[in-house]
């Protein structure tokens, strides 16, 4: 399954380069990764999404086995995969039809939303007591 999505991201990425251009495409790259980081952050925190990135480990080239195995686990998990696809084609959609400086008013919003879900998330989950422990 995991070579349909990502033959369904390359098509993706040139099918957004040839309607937005290729700034268009590296600026869907981009959301792509911040939005996957953000779904991840949300499960993990962001320490914790950081270190599954684990982009401050990787070696050159970037096609190392080592490398290819450590991007692998960050695509495991399909339904954050196409959270962040779609967050990515809907800003590329968003563009062709509004103003840039609103599309990056609404995807800063949209990123502010999503770090203020990632706290939520995890003060609610540092804040609920654990299993097999008492409350006072």
């Amino acid at each position: 399954m995991q070579y349909w999505l990502a033959a369904f991201a390359i098509a993706l990425v040139i099918v957004i380069g040839y309607a937005a251009g290729p700034p268009g495409a590296v600026v869907a790259l981009l959301v792509f990764v911040v939005a996957l980081y953000l779904l991840w952050a949300r499960e993990l925190g962001f320490k914790g999404a950081w270190q599954r990135f684990g982009v401050q480990n990787l070696n050159p080239p970037l096609w190392k086995q080592e490398n290819i195995e450590r991007f692998k686990g960050l695509f495991t998990e399909e339904t954050k995969l196409v959270k962040a696809c779609t967050v990515s084609v809907a800003l590329v959609a968003v563009s062709q039809m509004l103003p840039r400086n609103l599309v990056v008013l609404v995807f800063l919003a949209v990123v502010v939303w999503g770090v203020f879900e990632v706290y939520r998330a995890n003060s609610a989950s540092a804040g609920s007591p654990r299993s097999g422990t008492p409350v006072h």
